[in-house]
C-alpha cells in the first residue's frame, strides 16, 4: 500500500501556488499577499480578506456603507465599516506623515 499523505515540501508548494501558508505552530492557513499590509489588520479582517479575495484598504472605500455591508453578505455590520474606514484613514495618514 503506498502512502497518498504528501510530503511537507509538496504541501507546502501546494499552499504557496494558492497564494496561502501555513502557521508553523498551529498550522492555521493565512493569505499570502504580493504586498505585505499596511496597517496592522484584526483577525477578522483577515478571514474577510482570505474568504473574498479582496484587499479591504480597497473595498473599504468603494461606495457606500452599506455596499461594503452587501459585499460581505451581512457578516459584519454598518459601524464595523465605519470604525474600519477610520482606522484606515487614520494609519495611512501616520504613515505619509512620518
Amino acid at each position: 500500500m503506498t502512502d497518498t499523505m504528501p510530503s511537507a515540501k509538496l504541501r507546502r508548494q501546494i499552499l504557496n501556488r494558492k497564494g496561502v501558508k501555513s502557521l508553523k505552530k498551529t498550522k492555521h492557513l493565512v493569505p499570502v499577499h504580493e504586498y505585505p499590509d499596511a496597517y496592522p489588520k484584526t483577525s477578522k479582517m483577515k478571514m474577510l480578506e482570505y474568504k473574498y479575495h479582496v484587499k479591504l484598504e480597497v473595498l473599504l472605500f468603494e461606495g457606500s456603507l452599506s455596499d461594503v455591508v452587501q459585499f460581505f453578505n451581512g457578516e459584519i455590520d454598518k459601524s464595523t465599516v465605519s470604525k474600519w474606514r477610520k482606522r484606515v484613514t487614520k494609519l495611512i495618514e501616520e504613515d505619509n506623515n512620518g
